[in-house]
């Protein structure tokens, strides 16, 4: 059963005017203070997760300073009616604490981009930040929904957006002016840090700034059912972020990419993918067949055309890339390989590879 929307509390309404108005929430913002080489907590009190707890970011600070940003968006599914986040628990729920992170950076981190200790990691001396996920929204809502199944009933709290803007104003207060950012993420991280480019980029204004969407492919909305499209719209409520980028993606997911080019033209930026992701086509309710048509047709007809926008794709159906990039292989080149090539090597040196 769908559920009613509830009203902002009021420090949302208070973050909304000020937005609105043109004065950054996070000029005040304390900077980061964990121990340089190591990762740490730091709890933001002004997030909050699906259920209410408020959560923080995971950071590593480059030792001896450092002007480098990786701001790294995480995974864990999404929901968007009483169904997906009630009964089937399509997301990953808060509360997200200093413990789980911990996990994260035990297990999860290791061997990946965001492990100083991996070999050849062109971002081992970058100051890494780690943003939670626990909103079920792709890093881009802005809506309480109160859903029922049965007689149980619950508020969850779709706030990603409201999250990425308060950890933004930390890591800023951090690295004020960066000479590089990576914006990446992996599955619903990846969709994330694609949708909230735009505001990263202008968060960051001076820096050079790349894309990396691990498993998030924002594809043709003609690939998609309309229920599917209207159930996460409703749900999240993420008009104002789409009408930051262009208007044009509310009616065809793909757009993004080429609005990103036009308004970035000198950034490069890249989607990695498997053919056939077994948990995005899930997600996504097509059939192995249907993913694989979707991606290509995103990837020759979107993606190939845009000047500075590349594409990593393997064979299969495994499910993100960046965890295990020293492993990925396609077209003859590890992905981690490729990843040096996209911050140092030329435009004729960086191209797409396919299986």
């Amino acid at each position: 059963m769908r559920g009613r929307v509830e009203t902002r509390s009021a420090w949302a309404v208070f973050a909304a005017l000020v937005t609105a108005l043109g004065v950054g929430c996070g000029d005040n913002a304390p900077p980061v203070a964990t121990t340089p080489g190591n990762w740490g907590w730091v709890p933001v009190p002004e997030s909050t997760c699906d259920e209410g707890t408020p959560t923080g970011l995971g950071s590593n600070l480059a030792e001896g300073g450092g002007k480098n940003l990786v701001i790294y968006f995480s995974g864990g599914g999404a929901c968007w009616d009483a169904t997906t986040c009630l009964v089937s628990n399509r997301s990953l729920h808060g509360p997200f604490t200093e413990t789980l992170f911990n996990a994260f950076k035990d297990n999860t981190l290791k061997g990946s981009i965001l492990d100083r200790g991996l070999a050849n990691n062109p971002y081992k001396d970058w100051n890494l930040f780690f943003l939670p996920y626990c909103t079920g929204d792709l890093h881009i809502g802005d809506a309480d929904q109160v859903y029922t199944t049965g007689s149980t009933t619950k508020t969850i709290r779709h706030r990603g957006r409201a999250n990425t803007e308060a950890f933004l104003a930390r890591i800023a207060a951090t690295v004020p002016e960066p000479e590089q950012v990576l914006v990446t993420g992996s599955s619903a991280g990846g969709f994330g840090a694609a949708l909230n480019y735009t505001l990263v980029r202008s968060t960051f204004p001076h820096a050079k700034v790349f894309l990396v969407d691990d498993a998030g492919p924002l594809f043709n909305n003609d690939a998609l059912a309309p229920a599917l499209r209207t159930a996460w719209a409703k749900a999240w409520n993420y008009d104002a972020v789409i009408d930051s980028i262009d208007p044009a993606v509310k009616d065809d997911f793909s757009a993004l990419y080429p609005a990103l080019a036009r308004k970035y033209p000198n950034d490069r930026m890249a989607l990695l993918s498997s053919l056939r992701d077994k948990t995005i086509r899930g997600y996504f309710e097509l059939t192995p067949d249907a993913f694989e048509t979707a991606l290509r047709d995103l990837d020759t007809t979107v993606l190939a055309p845009l000047p500075n926008t590349r594409s990593f794709i393997t064979s299969g159906e495994g499910h993100t890339l960046l965890s295990r990039p020293a492993g990925q292989n396609s077209g003859g080149m590890t992905l981690l390989d490729w990843l040096q090539r996209m911050h140092t090597a030329s435009d004729d040196a960086w191209t797409s590879v396919r299986p």
